[in-house]
């Protein structure tokens, strides 16, 4: 399938200016199994595979997957735990050119039935063990899907079996057809998932060019090396583990997957594996530093990259400080990633002054259309060869949404004189209390350094007498106490303006998250009634 709003001259300006080649990942991946067939590409809890017997299992899955009679372009929708597995369907996809779209594990009927029926997929990978059984009912009586394979290794009712689609030889006559199947640099090869927080999920296709012009940038800023272990830890289905695991297929590091995302966990695993490489979100930044690190041995470990969305900049400081590692900030969207990114050769004080950084190359930054001096507030908007190529199916949404080659984020943010971006919210998240405007990103700073504060987000909720005034939810550290009157006094001592200070804090055992580990703004309010 051709890229939605890139034309051919377009893609062409794209090679010839380098961000491009014609080398796709699956080209880079035969390399590694042809060069370095015997080192280690990924690892979990159950499996591991090197480059050789990883191209030789993408192989024989996307050979079987194309034996189902499954078309060149159908679309796969795939709910799966982050694991080889997923990387192993994620290539084996590529090679059967099927396009995958992966949705998190939180989702459940609602946002699995608005993806279905938006890309109509012809193939289903889902563990029915971990699916109500409504929604399973809804898959097989789904017209559009021809078949649906089961994670949990028991097919029932028609559906295969997971393990029987590995592992079976598939006929010499559909292994001949993997050439021709596999996708071409600029053919679209995968949809991501938004989180959804601002409503229901938008589908982002994305060209083999651009994916591959992805890992390239981005192993290039944190400096990945082909000896480095690189830990996963934050799903797939998100940007966080999306794009990190991209720099596999432009530099030949060692995937490694986490069973589980506790912080213990995670700690265990990095002193286990050796890691040097960690790719995570803030809420589980925020629980590593807050875990006792002094009898710790991190020997290897030197880059952690936080992205998805706002970093606790203390809680970077604080794991920095404990374990030596650099902490990498880095920011974006599913329709452009990395328009914000710290540099590994940065210096803390540089990385770590509340900004997001510099974009990765070959992104365009500019506020409100460009052409206004550095340290004007606005509305960022970005262009970049590694940017989504559009909203799946969907026209209308991808003209409203990209002007000229530049999407408009919809955050707020602001350029220095070093091009240096820092973000101020969102547009939509701006509380209008009687005539003034408030940033909620500007308040959630100031309660966040409350020693007693996990994690906090401001809204906006609805008042008789101003129309709207800020609210506050705050999660606390374990057993510790708040008091709203000290907080009160607290903001007002930071010279912040009475207008901004919330009307009202609630306390929460656990803010309500959507993928990416975003905290659901949209149902904070429910909590309070």
């Amino acid at each position: 399938m051709h890229p939605t709003r890139l034309s051919t001259d377009e893609i062409e300006t794209y090679v010839r200016d380098g961000h491009w080649t014609l080398e796709t990942t699956l080209d880079l991946y035969a390399r590694f199994a042809v060069e370095i067939p015997n080192a280690i590409a990924c690892r979990d809890e159950r499996h591991s595979y090197t480059w050789g017997q990883l191209d030789t299992a993408t192989d024989q899955l996307a050979a079987n997957l194309i034996g189902l009679g499954i078309e060149r372009d159908a679309r796969a929708l795939v709910q799966m735990a982050s694991s080889c597995r997923e990387m192993v369907l994620r290539i084996a996809f590529k090679k059967a050119g099927i396009i995958g779209a992966f949705g998190p594990l939180q989702w459940r009927r609602k946002e699995l039935d608005y993806v279905r029926e938006r890309i109509k997929p012809e193939l289903v990978v889902i563990s029915r063990d971990a699916t109500d059984d409504d929604e399973i009912s809804c898959l097989d009586n789904a017209t559009t899907v021809n078949h649906r394979i089961d994670l949990s290794d028991r097919s029932l009712n028609g559906w295969i079996d997971w393990t029987e689609v590995c592992d079976s030889t598939p006929g010499a006559d559909v292994r001949d057809q993997l050439a021709s199947r596999a996708f071409a640099f600029d053919e679209v090869s995968l949809i991501t998932v938004s989180s959804g927080t601002s409503g229901l999920a938008k589908l982002c296709e994305w060209p083999e060019g651009a994916q591959s012009c992805m890992g390239r940038v981005l192993g290039e800023r944190l400096g990945i090396l082909a000896d480095d272990r690189v830990g996963i830890f934050s799903p797939m289905s998100g940007a966080a583990g999306l794009l990190v695991w991209t720099i596999s297929a432009a530099t030949p590091c060692t995937c490694v997957f986490p069973s589980t995302y506790h912080a213990a966990a995670l700690l265990d695993l990095v002193e286990a594996e050796d890691i040097s490489v960690i790719t995570t979100v803030p809420v589980i930044l925020a629980r590593l530093a807050a875990e006792d690190l002094s009898s710790r041995s991190f020997n290897a470990l030197r880059v952690l990259r936080v992205g998805t969305a706002a970093a606790d900049v203390d809680a970077a400081r604080s794991f920095e400080d404990q374990t030596g590692c650099q902490v990498i900030i880095a920011s974006g969207s599913m329709e452009c990633p990395g328009f914000g990114h710290a540099h590994v050769t940065e210096p803390k004080e540089v990385r770590l002054d509340g900004s997001v950084g510099l974009p990765l190359d070959g992104c365009r930054l500019r506020i409100e259309g460009g052409g206004v001096p550095p340290g004007t507030l606005g509305e960022l908007n970005v262009s970049a060869p590694f940017a989504a190529s559009g909203y799946w199916d969907d026209p209308v949404a991808t003209k409203a949404a990209w002007t000229d080659g530049w999407y408009a984020t919809g955050d707020i943010g602001v350029l220095d004189e070093n091009g240096r971006l820092t973000l101020q919210g969102r547009i939509k998240e701006v509380i209008n209390r009687s005539g003034h405007k408030i940033l909620p990103a500007e308040i959630e700073a100031e309660i966040a350094k409350h020693p007693n504060i996990f994690d906090c987000a401001v809204i906006g909720a609805l008042d008789k007498e101003y129309g709207e005034v800020p609210w506050a939810f705050v999660q606390l550290r374990e057993k510790l106490p708040f008091e709203a009157d000290e907080m009160i006094e607290a903001l007002k001592a930071t010279g912040l303006a009475h207008y901004k200070i919330p009307a009202r804090f609630i306390a929460v055992t656990e803010l309500p998250r959507v993928s990416g580990n975003k905290i659901d703004k949209k149902n904070l309010l429910q909590l309070a009634t």
